[in-house]
């Protein structure tokens, strides 16, 4: 039964995605022609905002979904009871602080902006997207016990529905001409009855969390949840200032329009991460069995092994974003909408560093070690907003990239693998560093490998789309391929996608039968 949970949640997980990438490439080309790049950095710029402010949740809903676990499991209604109603008053409370302190940011929108932009009711702009955010957070409560039940497929169907609606009123209303402030009445509306929903059917599926009751947790169940809590916070904090203060910089620093431009490039990385973050996710549970049940060996191995994948993933990635990003914006919006390639250089590398810890962030949560220099992420905060800040002072927009990564080096790049490999594997970890190193030397020499055998060609966008994409699918896979064919990583990795084709062919002429 995990298993097909599994399956059904990465399916529709990802089936939610594709959906969500069409129709957000649709709603931007659409709002871009119809209210222009000033609009779309004002978007930008107040979504980052309001991630800023759900440092209020503190990690809330993580924990909230591990306390689940045990006593879903167990059918212990009582309990569950108990840990939903705390999760209930908590996200009133959290509402009304985040609808405080947003409004108490009002009087410095005009700092924010760099005071640079001729949009009117801004204010007002401000407000609604605030009144998004805050309004979520009356239903979201019921979500965490569908996540928890591993019945997360349920919401993702239910949230493609309601982004497939939205988008298509949104799109709707650009194209008649009608102003940007009903635009976003309509996303509210749309979201308290995508949450509403979600919420009923938490109801259907779990009926004793109907009306009300005075389930209430014990003392010590409440230490240990505020324990595991405090925890949690720490790294929320790291990732919402990591994440969310990007847009915040290159306004202040470069301006607004700046902000525009950069989203259409966040919106291709972003949709690209969240695919890719559905894979690693999937498999977290069974790295927890195999570091209770297996030996030393063979978690170093099983690391290995993902630490490739990981590798070959996004280093492929990375090479086929280096080669098709300017291009495919080109094509889709206009030369006007690009930045330089130093900066795409920046938000690759950005993007490359962040997904190559995947398998040694996999390796710390299951073994628990997240509660070792559990002080880092609020360091790696402070080195991010400093290094930004700075280097976007001395050379612009790629600074601010420069700077996430510099953080990144300096606290997670080294501290995970360091522990992973003293407390886990009980080795030296100089091999994963020159195994990292051997591993971006090879994306470094794809790139370079393509821009040479293109660099002759001429420049119309599509030819550069269909010439650089096939270069980018070949070059870096065949190159791969050559080089690791004989190791034990690739042929581990070789037997368990011939095996799952192999059961999916058995699993088809089964059914025929």
């Amino acid at each position: 039964m995990r298993v097909q949970n599994s399956l059904k949640n990465i399916f529709f997980g990802l089936s939610g995605q594709f959906i969500s990438m069409i129709m957000g490439f649709i709603v931007r080309t659409v709002f871009i022609y119809t209210l222009g790049i000033e609009y779309l950095g004002i978007e930008g710029l107040f979504t980052s905002i309001l991630i800023m402010l759900s440092l209020a949740n503190l990690g809330f809903d993580t924990a909230m979904i591990y306390s689940l676990y045990k006593p879903i499991a167990e059918e212990d209604k009582y309990k569950i009871q108990a840990l939903m109603n705390l999760y209930k008053k908590a996200y009133r409370i959290i509402a009304i602080v985040v609808l405080i302190i947003g409004l108490s940011l009002i009087p410095f929108l005009p700092y924010i902006t760099d005071g640079a932009t001729t949009i009117s009711n801004i204010n007002i702009i401000y407000i609604l997207f605030l009144l998004n955010s805050v309004s979520s957070y009356y239903f979201v409560y019921k979500h965490s016990i569908i996540i928890a039940d591993q019945r997360n497929h349920i919401i993702s169907k239910i949230h493609s529905m309601f982004i497939f609606i939205s988008n298509l009123i949104q799109i709707t209303l650009l194209l008649i001409g009608l102003n940007y402030i009903l635009i976003l009445s309509t996303q509210i509306i749309c979201r308290i009855v995508e949450n509403g929903y979600i919420a009923h059917k938490a109801n259907l599926l779990y009926p004793y969390l109907k009306g009300k009751n005075n389930a209430t947790l014990t003392c010590n169940e409440k230490k240990m949840f505020f324990e595991n809590l405090y925890a949690l916070l720490l790294y929320k904090i790291s990732g919402v200032v990591i994440n969310g203060t990007d847009n915040l910089i290159i306004s202040m620093f470069v301006g607004i329009a700046a902000v525009g431009i950069y989203s259409n490039y966040f919106l291709i990385i972003a949709t690209l991460t969240t695919f890719l973050s559905y894979l690693f996710y999937s498999i977290t549970a069974s790295i927890g069995n195999l570091i209770v049940q297996e030996d030393d060996e063979k978690k170093y191995f099983i690391f290995r092994v993902l630490n490739f994948a990981n590798f070959w993933i996004y280093g492929f990635c990375a090479v086929c974003l280096w080669n098709i990003i300017n291009p495919f914006i080109t094509l889709w919006l206009g030369e006007n909408y690009l930045f330089d390639k130093f900066i795409v250089f920046a938000i690759i590398v950005n993007f490359y560093t962040a997904g190559m810890q995947d398998a040694a962030t996999a390796f710390r949560d299951a073994s628990g070690l997240f509660k070792k220099g559990k002080y880092r992420p609020i360091i790696a905060a402070v080195i991010n907003i400093v290094a930004s800040i700075i280097l976007a002072k001395v050379i612009g927009i790629a600074g601010v990239f420069l700077g996430t990564v510099f953080s990144r080096i300096c606290t997670y790049f080294w501290y995970d693998p360091y522990i992973i490999f003293k407390f886990v594997f009980k080795k030296s970890v100089k091999t994963y560093f020159i195994r990292y190193t051997c591993y971006s030397l090879l994306v470094v020499i794809c790139i370079a490998l393509i821009e040479g055998l293109t660099i002759l060609i001429y420049p119309e966008p599509i030819n550069i789309i269909i010439i650089r994409g096939l270069c980018s699918l070949i070059i870096p896979n065949i190159l791969f391929l050559m080089l690791f064919k004989k190791t034990d990583e690739f042929k581990y990795l070789f037997n368990i996608l011939r095996t799952l084709i192999l059961r999916f062919k058995y699993w088809q002429l089964a059914r025929d039968v």
